[in-house]
């Protein structure tokens, strides 16, 4: 078995060392490893044992690593490849997860949904995560106002009987993502299952 290896490139140190600690607090044995740049990145990879997986920012400064991002994939197939960035566009995530990169999610997330995202891509999953699952409202006590819109349209097609995997189809999202959502507007809605959630929404009027 593969030594659990981490590389995180990120040029700010703050964020860097934060998500360092984070990863560490969910893969204690995992050997997490920064680097400030892309080039430095690729060094530490090629001079110890093959990470299992890197996690990068797409931009260093002004510049892009998205040309550089096939070459990477060539070169360690077996290594899950992570992007994060604040870039909150669907088209260039797509565009970025057609290079043979795992995941693509956003800076913006909570540090929960980063965390969640990254364990689901080292898991199998590819992940495209833009926006929170789970909502800032979430204790108002008008439920479906703390709904986000995307959790609007998962329940939507959960009660319509659509399963994880069709509801994934239907929004062009992965099946982590929809699973999360799932579990957010469950505990959103006060309700410990998709039957109940279904029924609250047709309740509100919401199916």
């Amino acid at each position: 078995m593969r030594a659990d290896r981490i590389v995180i490139a990120d040029d700010h140190p703050v964020f860097r060392e934060g998500l360092r600690r984070l990863i560490q607090g969910t893969a204690s044995n995992a050997e997490v490893i920064e680097a400030d740049t892309f080039r430095d990145m690729i060094q530490l990879a090629r001079e110890g044992p093959v990470p299992t997986t890197f996690i990068v920012d797409l931009m260093f400064g002004d510049r892009s690593v998205e040309t550089s991002l096939s070459a990477l994939r060539l070169e360690f197939c077996r290594t899950s490849i992570i992007v994060l960035s604040m870039v909150d566009d669907r088209t260039v995530a797509e565009r970025i997860l057609s290079k043979g990169v795992d995941g693509f999610i956003s800076k913006t997330l909570s540090p929960r949904e980063i965390v969640a995202a990254i364990a689901a891509v080292r898991n199998g999953d590819q992940v495209l995560l833009l926006e929170p699952t789970f909502s800032a409202l979430s204790d108002r006590d008008d439920e479906p106002a703390a709904l986000t819109r995307r959790q609007r349209d998962v329940l939507r097609l959960l009660t319509a009987g659509k399963t994880n995997k069709e509801i994934a189809q239907a929004l062009q999202i992965s099946p982590f993502t929809v699973r999360i959502h799932v579990s957010a507007l469950l505990k959103t809605l006060g309700v410990s299952s998709r039957t109940a959630a279904a029924a609250k929404a047709t309740a509100y009027g919401l199916a």
